[in-house]
């Protein structure tokens, strides 16, 4: 859904959906664009960027009306069920069709091939939920495997395994190794707390979209950047302005870019992959693989020491391991039945260690929740239609539809700020990268023939995309990879090609994510 896995995955992927493709698996994809994966699809849905919600509203009616979800999964083990059917009535086929764009039959043929089932069920983590409504849409969408039951069986979606106290999905990698109760305890303290309740109840790391408010209002005074980029923010000026306004600032990096690093105090060199022992990696639920490393080069150091050295500084130097990241992983790997020098004894296979087998039906068992009981790792202990944590914070239930941005005649294309290429992703676009700017040395915009033509547009030249928030450059690809009145950009690039400054500073009250697949253009011919 909304990925190219095509492009953006490693080749493993594009080999396992090609060998499903001749087994007869049927494949349903959901994108605005006509992608390489999508032309593998039985059933390819084509919505307009911001309208998941109606679609997965449309899906589940057709589901429901026709008999076809899993009802006594349903009444054991999803929360909301009634609530979600009630408004789901009004989105018919015909009323799916007109919201989303996709047709009627197609709305139906889709529900009805998915529950023949049993279903697996692919959904991206970030570009569905880049728009106002991003997570709502997202949550519509899952909303389909969950009523038809296809969670945690064979064939379907499976939950993963990890280890003891693995919460990697938290960004953790265990609960004692971040003191997951201390962060539980002091979320109210975060400054993210009224921005986004919801990110704040149920994510250890902070939301960060509000910098220059917290900034400028004396609320943050200091920065540290692993690798960061100023330019995944929306408006990313005024993110680099609330950089430079701090008492002090640095940052790791392996390249220096300029408008990231310009105001910084200073730049650190950071050590690459193979030149530091930290993450190991957690395969399977049972296995983990650590590396040798090289001796870095130069002053280069690996970004969980310094992040260690800054621990022992300002707090007690045995809470953050004496600053040694060999003691920092044994922390956890202790807990599995190993440690690291254990681990590298068995180079260059990987190691088991203590930890579940992976298994259907876990949530039967008890092996889902924190308390051993069955059920799932919610306040219901159920999949909830209907959201416990969102009715906690007066966000609403359910994942309604809510209209995304419209075109209009002056800004009539809508952009997808974030599309990639089979050889350039998005984080090599940039001057640090010389030998990849002599394939591509600009960027570049998809734009349908129809709407090139319109334009006098032809393929390779430059243009302009401009809105209310800003303008950028690229060169036209003229292409039937999106359709009609939708343009798909590149980002990451630098100076006038920046597409990030067509972003407005608008949020998703759930996530605090921007409307980056949602925001309307207008493309002209540079004279």
């Amino acid at each position: 859904m909304a990925t190219n896995g095509a492009w953006s995955k490693p080749h493993g992927w594009w080999n396992m959906i090609n060998a499903a493709k001749k087994r007869g698996v049927n494949i349903i994809v959901i994108d605005s664009r006509r992608t390489k994966t999508a032309e593998l699809a039985t059933v390819h849905l084509q919505p307009r960027q911001g309208t998941d919600a109606a679609l997965g509203a449309g899906i589940c009616r057709v589901l429901f009306e026709e008999g076809l979800y899993n009802k006594e999964f349903c009444d054991k083990w999803v929360h909301g069920v009634e609530e979600y059917r009630n408004y789901c009535k009004d989105f018919t086929p015909e009323k799916t069709e007109e919201l989303t764009g996709v047709p009627a039959e197609l709305v139906v043929k889709a529900a009805r091939l998915y529950a023949q089932g049993p279903g697996s069920f692919a959904l991206t983590s970030q570009s569905l939920s880049h728009s106002t409504n991003g997570v709502n849409n997202a949550r519509a969408l899952l909303n389909i495997p969950a009523i038809l039951g296809f969670v945690d069986i064979p064939g379907g979606a499976l939950f993963g395994v990890g280890p003891k106290g693995y919460i990697v999905h938290d960004n953790g990698l265990t609960e004692d190794f971040v003191d997951y109760k201390w962060f539980k305890e002091h979320k109210k303290d975060r400054l993210d707390k009224d921005f986004v309740p919801v990110w704040n109840h149920t994510q250890v790391q902070f939301n960060p979209n509000q910098l220059p408010e917290h900034v400028k209002n004396g609320k943050i005074r200091a920065f540290c950047g692993f690798g960061y980029n100023v330019m995944i923010w929306p408006q990313p000026d005024q993110y680099a302005e609330a950089i430079k306004n701090m008492d002090f600032s640095f940052a790791t990096d392996y390249f220096y870019r300029d408008i990231s690093h310009r105001d910084l105090d200073i730049i650190l060199p950071a050590a690459m992959n193979f030149e530091r022992y930290a993450p190991f990696g957690n395969h399977g639920g049972n296995m983990v693989s650590v590396r040798t490393p090289t001796k870095p080069m130069g002053e280069a150091k690996e970004d969980w020491w310094i992040a260690l050295q800054i621990g022992c500084l300002v707090d007690d130097p045995k809470h953050f391991f004496d600053g040694d990241v060999l003691k920092a992983c044994d922390s956890m790997l202790k807990e599995w039945g190993t440690t690291y020098a254990d681990c590298q004894k068995n180079l260059p296979n990987m190691t088991k260690v203590e930890g579940p087998k992976q298994q259907p039906l876990k949530y039967e068992k008890g092996l889902l929740r924190h308390d051993g009981q069955p059920g799932f790792d919610t306040p219901t202990g159920k999949i909830e239609l209907s959201s416990s944590i969102t009715k906690m914070h007066n966000l609403g239930t359910i994942p309604i539809y809510v209209e995304p941005f419209q075109p209009t005649q002056e800004y009539p294309i809508k952009l997808i700020n974030g599309t990639r290429k089979p050889y350039i992703t998005h984080s090599k676009t940039r001057t640090d990268s010389p030998y990849l700017l002599e394939i591509e040395p600009m960027s570049t915009i998809d734009i349908n023939p129809k709407d090139a033509e319109a334009r006098g547009i032809k393929e390779g030249d430059k243009v302009l995309i401009k809105n209310q928030y800003g303008q950028a450059r690229a060169q036209a690809r003229v292409s039937i990879i999106v359709p009609p009145g939708t343009a798909g950009m590149q980002y990451g690039w630098r100076g006038d090609q920046n597409s990030q400054v067509l972003i407005p500073r608008v949020w998703d009250k759930l996530s605090g994510y921007a409307p980056y697949f949602e925001t309307t253009v207008q493309i002209t011919k540079e004279a």
